[in-house]
């Protein structure tokens, strides 16, 4: 296992799946492991080697999360030059300074890098996933206006159409907020919770969970130090009480964005994974 922001383009060369293991920002790790494909079923989020080629012909190597390629937030495609990772996506305004950094990594211009051509080097379903980046996208340019579109390519021109790589989801994203990476492909819920951590208490509601957490919103927003303790109040009367770790936290809600909190589980639980099976089936059947 080791840090996203320290994974090396000989780390992707070497391994060309690498699973999502929990944490955010500098924080978020990442752990090698052994699959050949990728489907958008799976219920952990994967990233997988990528090769980018710039507007001047360079080629670059690095990675994305390829599951969901319904726009760069996303995709989160990155170029991963030396010690410095290239991102095209940002969660927040994007800095200058930052950008002029990523630049200089590359030694290129943007009229030089855009716009870039990408494809992944690992299947989803059994469809490559590739397109076009026509530049940095942050939160701030996400909105629920449909699919990104698709450039007709000249019928002499042996290619299939490219996609271009926008902001824009097929449908808009919620309960996740706008600045989160999808880290956990998510199951709706909907069922109140209580918790404890050290001396705070605090009820909520299970926004979408996964296989190895969920997100709750609530008012009461703990921190994350200590274990936190939850109780999950299962539909049909029952009690679940699961331990975790929080992991992602949003203290200043807004309309796509309620007060909440990101919870990794700390250990393996058959009910728990009964449950989100079930739901799974139920989004399956609607």
């Amino acid at each position: 296992m080791k840090r996203l922001a320290d994974l090396t383009a000989e780390d992707l060369r070497a391994v060309r799946v690498w699973r999502y293991e929990g944490g955010t920002g500098a924080e978020a790790t990442v752990a090698p492991i052994e699959r050949a494909a990728l489907s958008q079923a799976d219920d952990e989020i994967f990233l997988a080697t990528t090769d980018f080629e710039l507007f001047d012909g360079t080629m670059c190597f690095g990675y994305c999360f390829p599951a969901d390629d319904s726009g760069l937030d996303y995709l989160q495609p990155v170029i991963v030059s030396g010690a410095q990772h290239v991102a095209f996506w940002f969660d927040g305004p994007a800095d200058p300074e930052v950008l002029g950094a990523q630049w200089r990594a590359l030694g290129k211009r943007p009229e030089e890098i855009f716009p870039v051509a990408f494809h992944c080097l690992v299947p989803v379903d059994g469809r490559t996933i590739s397109g076009r980046i026509d530049g940095v996208a942050t939160s701030a340019s996400l909105s629920p206006a449909g699919p990104a579109p698709e450039l007709t390519i000249e019928p002499e021109a042996a290619a299939p159409p490219v996609r271009i790589l926008t902001a824009r989801p097929v449908q808009a994203r919620r309960d996740t907020g706008a600045v989160e990476k999808r880290t956990a492909r998510r199951r709706k819920a909907d069922m109140t919770v209580e918790f404890t951590q050290g001396s705070l208490h605090g009820t909520g509601i299970i926004g979408d969970l996964s296989r190895r957490g969920m997100f709750v919103r609530s008012s009461r927003v703990p921190g994350s130090g200590p274990a936190l303790r939850l109780t999950v109040n299962l539909p049909n009367g029952r009690k679940l009480e699961l331990t975790g770790r929080v992991i992602r936290t949003v203290t200043e809600p807004t309309r796509t964005a309620p007060s909440g909190f990101g919870l990794r589980l700390s250990e393996d639980s058959p009910e728990y994974a009964n449950l989100v099976s079930l739901l799974r089936k139920k989004t399956e059947k609607s």
